[in-house]
């Protein structure tokens, strides 16, 4: 894919890039996105988006390996984050009985994944550490808690579901403080253009209706050229 094209979806909200994918694909509509609410750990930051490395976790129970297992898959998952191409999402699973019983998701391991060019993450799980996270970092979780719990790396590199989406390793997400979808890969190419055609439909109907001369009659022309596919 053109880096153009990924540069260029970083300024554009992920509700308009749901949309824009509805244009293309009408059968898309209320599928490959997040169906629950998610925390923003800084809501202000802009979207991200990448190539989803995945993972799941367990956090509501102790984790019954060896320390040497533990570490052993710990330094494999770090392995795969260094190799993987850029840009990338990670996108984690708390797959315990209660997801988000504790967070591995703080300033140590948001730095971590920065610092391995990670572009941001997406978890059912929890986040925390709001006030200390690298500057810039956004983390989008389940829930916020202040402890740890029993959070513990369980697998990567393996299909995972988040609020609903399921996600896939190697898939195109995109993300903000809205949730995350996933992006077609026969859709990219043709993407940047949907979402232009999305824009410029809602920037002519909100024009008449934050017109100072706006009226009934102008509200249905304007509705008639908006619903216009």
């Amino acid at each position: 894919m053109s880096t153009t094209i990924i540069d260029a979806l970083r300024g554009i909200d992920t509700p308009t890039v749901c949309n824009a994918m509805i244009v293309m694909d009408p059968a898309l509509r209320g599928r490959n996105y997040t169906l629950d609410t998610v925390v923003a750990a800084n809501p202000g930051l802009p979207p991200f988006t990448g190539y989803a490395l995945t993972a799941k976790i367990v956090s509501s129970q102790p984790c019954t390996d060896s320390p040497e297992v533990m570490a052993q898959r710990r330094y494999a998952y770090y392995k795969y984050l260094a190799d993987a191409g850029r840009p990338t999402v990670v996108v984690m699973e708390d797959c315990g009985s209660r997801p988000g019983v504790g967070s591995i998701w703080g300033e140590i391991n948001a730095s971590l994944h920065k610092a391995m060019g990670v572009a941001g993450v997406v978890t059912n799980g929890a986040i925390r550490d709001l006030d200390t996270l690298p500057a810039g970092y956004q983390l989008l979780g389940g829930n916020v808690t202040p402890g740890s719990g029993f959070a513990h790396l369980v697998d990567f590199d393996t299909p995972v579901t988040v609020f609903g989406l399921a996600v896939r390793p190697g898939d195109l997400v995109h993300a903000d403080r809205h949730g995350c979808v996933v992006i077609r890969p026969d859709l990219v190419e043709k993407l940047p253009a949907a979402i232009a055609r999305v824009q410029q439909r809602e920037s002519t109907l909100l024009k008449v209706l934050n017109g100072p001369d706006f009226d009934y009659d102008k509200l249905i022309a304007a509705w008639h050229q908006f619903e216009i596919k």
